[in-house]
C-alpha cells in the first residue's frame, strides 16, 4: 500500500478561517490514522492579494492549534516555471490550445450567451486556427491565453465522502490554464505541484467538488496517477447560513483571542462533519486519530454551534494545568492594561492558580476570568445601585461596621474559619447570616453575583479584604 500523503494548501490573501482550519484537522487526522505525512502548501500565485503577514498569521494559528507540517513548507509561487512548462507540453500534446481572443472580445461572447438566454461556453474559435494562423500570431507577438481541450464523454472519481461522482464533459468548458499575462491558473498549478508532492489524497471542502472534474481531465491528459479525492461538508452558521465574518469570529486567531483553547478548538471542529464513536463531544487528539475514518464523515452542511464551543471550552478548562490557563490570565490582565493591582501578590501564578480553581466551574472562556472575575484583580471602584439599595438598609449598617472591626482579628484566614466566625457574629446579633454575605460580596467585589464568599476571602487574602471593606464604608 502506497504510503498517504496528504496536504493543506492554503492562500495567503487572509486569515486561517475555522473552515480552512477544519479541512488542515482533516488532512493531519487521516495522516495520523494511516502512518502517512501531512504537508502544507502555501497558493501564493496571485501577487495583488497574497501577503507574507498573512502567510505567517496562518502558520502561526496552524501552531497553535499543533497542525505543523511533517516536511518542508511548499511555496508555490517558487513553481511558476514549472507548472508553464506543462502547460507547454500539453500544447505539444495536442491536449491544449493558443487562444488568442482579447477580453473585450470574451466579454462580447457573453453578452451574446446572456441575450440568447444561453450559458456562456466558449466556441473553440481558436482552436479552429489553422497552423499558419497560429504561428503568425505567436510571430507578431500577439496577446494568448492557454485553453485546455475537454475531451468528449463523463468524467467519472469515487469521491470518498460522497461515492461514484460523475460529470458530463459537454458541460465543461475548454477553461484557461495559462492567463494571457503568461501566469498560470489555480486549475493546472495544483495538479501539478499536488502531483510533484506526490500527493495521494486530495481532502478538501465542498466547494471544490466542481473543480475536481477539470483537475481529473488534467491528470489523465498528462498520463498521471489520479490521487483520491474526498470533499468535506460546507460550515453553516447557526441561521444555517454560510459562514461570514459579518455575523461571526470566523478566523482561528480571533477565537485564540476571545480565550478559547488551541485543543477545545481542535475538538469542536473535529466534530464539524465527524461523528465519533458513541457520538463523544470531549474527545482528546489521540482518541480522534485511532477513529478518524472517513466511513464516519457526514455528507450533509455542520453547523457552527457557538454555545456548544463554549462548552466544549469550558471542559477543556476543568481539566487543564491550573498553571497553563494562569499563564493566558495573566497575559489577558496584561493586554488590558490591568496591572495596577491593589494585592501585590496577583503577579504571583499561585495566586491566580487559586482564582481559577474557584472560577473554574463557572466560565467558558480564559477572557471569562478577567470579565467576571476583574475584581479578584483590582479593587471595585463602585458599587452595583441595586444591591445597594436592596442590601444596604439602616438596620444591618451598625452590624456591618461591627463586623467589619471584628474580621481584622481572625488569625486563621482560611474559608472555614471566616464561615464559622461570621454564622456566631450573625447569631450574636440577632440578624441573619445572608444579610452579612450580600453586604460582604457589594464591598469586596462590587457586584451581587461571585463564587463562594467565604472561599472568596480566602483567595483574596486578609489585607485586601479588610482595605476592600474599609473603602467600601469610607464611600
Amino acid at each position: 500500500m502506497k504510503e498517504v500523503r496528504v496536504r493543506f494548501a492554503p492562500s495567503p490573501t487572509g486569515f486561517l478561517h475555522v473552515g480552512g482550519a477544519r479541512t488542515a484537522i482533516f488532512n493531519w487526522l487521516f495522516a495520523r490514522n494511516k502512518g502517512g505525512k501531512f504537508l502544507l502548501r502555501i497558493e501564493d500565485t496571485d501577487p495583488e492579494r497574497s501577503k507574507s503577514e498573512l502567510s505567517e498569521q496562518i502558520l502561526r494559528s496552524m501552531h497553535w492549534l499543533g497542525l505543523d507540517p511533517d516536511e518542508e513548507i511548499v511555496y508555490q509561487a517558487l513553481n511558476i516555471n514549472r507548472h508553464i512548462s506543462v502547460v507547454d507540453e500539453l500544447v505539444k500534446l495536442g491536449k491544449a490550445y493558443y487562444a488568442f481572443e482579447s477580453q473585450e472580445e470574451l466579454d462580447q461572447m457573453r453578452k451574446d450567451s446572456l441575450a440568447n438566454k444561453q450559458q456562456f461556453k466558449y466556441n473553440r474559435a481558436s482552436l479552429n486556427l489553422s497552423i499558419e494562423t497560429v504561428r503568425k500570431y505567436l510571430d507578431e507577438g500577439k496577446p494568448y491565453a492557454v485553453r485546455f481541450k475537454v475531451p468528449d464523454g463523463i468524467t467519472e472519481f469515487n469521491d470518498i465522502v460522497h461515492g461514484k461522482t460523475a460529470f458530463n464533459n459537454l458541460e465543461i468548458d475548454d477553461f484557461v490554464i495559462l492567463r494571457s499575462d503568461g501566469s498560470p491558473v489555480y486549475q493546472i498549478a495544483v495538479v501539478v505541484d499536488d502531483h510533484d508532492m506526490k500527493i495521494s489524497h486530495v481532502i478538501r471542502g465542498d466547494d471544490h467538488l466542481s473543480n475536481t472534474p477539470k483537475q481529473v481531465l488534467l491528470y489523465n491528459a498528462l498520463g498521471w496517477e489520479v490521487p483520491e479525492f474526498a470533499h468535506l461538508p460546507m460550515i453553516l452558521d447557526e441561521q444555517k447560513k454560510k459562514l461570514s465574518k459579518r455575523r461571526n469570529p470566523v478566523s482561528v486567531e480571533e477565537y485564540k483571542e476571545k480565550g478559547y483553547l488551541a485543543d477545545a478548538l481542535f475538538n469542536f471542529l473535529t466534530l464539524l462533519g465527524f461523528a465519533p464513536e458513541g457520538n463523544k463531544e470531549v474527545i482528546s487528539k489521540e482518541e480522534t486519530i485511532n477513529e478518524f475514518s472517513f466511513e464516519r464523515v457526514n455528507k450533509s452542511s455542520a453547523v457552527f454551534d457557538m454555545k456548544k464551543l463554549g462548552w466544549i471550552n469550558s471542559e477543556y478548562l476543568k481539566v487543564s494545568d491550573p498553571l497553563v490557563i494562569a499563564e493566558l490570565v495573566l497575559n489577558k490582565l496584561r493586554e488590558m492594561n490591568l496591572t495596577d493591582f491593589d494585592n501585590s501578590s496577583i503577579e504571583n501564578l499561585t495566586y491566580v492558580e487559586n482564582v481559577i480553581s474557584l472560577m473554574k466551574e463557572r466560565v467558558s472562556t480564559v477572557n471569562d476570568f478577567v470579565e467576571f472575575g476583574k475584581y479578584f484583580f483590582v479593587a471595585p471602584a463602585t458599587y452595583d445601585e441595586k444591591g445597594l439599595h436592596k442590601y444596604w438598609n439602616i438596620e444591618i449598617q451598625p452590624v456591618f461596621k461591627k463586623y467589619a472591626s471584628e474580621l481584622g482579628l481572625i488569625n486563621d484566614w482560611t474559608s472555614a474559619e471566616l464561615e464559622e466566625h461570621l454564622r456566631d457574629f450573625a447569631e450574636k446579633h440577632n440578624v441573619k447570616a445572608g444579610q452579612l454575605i450580600h453586604i460582604l460580596r457589594l464591598s469586596l467585589t462590587g457586584i451581587t453575583i461571585s463564587p463562594g464568599i467565604f472561599e472568596l476571602l480566602q483567595v483574596l487574602g486578609k489585607r485586601s479584604s479588610i482595605n476592600r471593606i474599609h473603602e467600601f464604608l469610607k464611600k
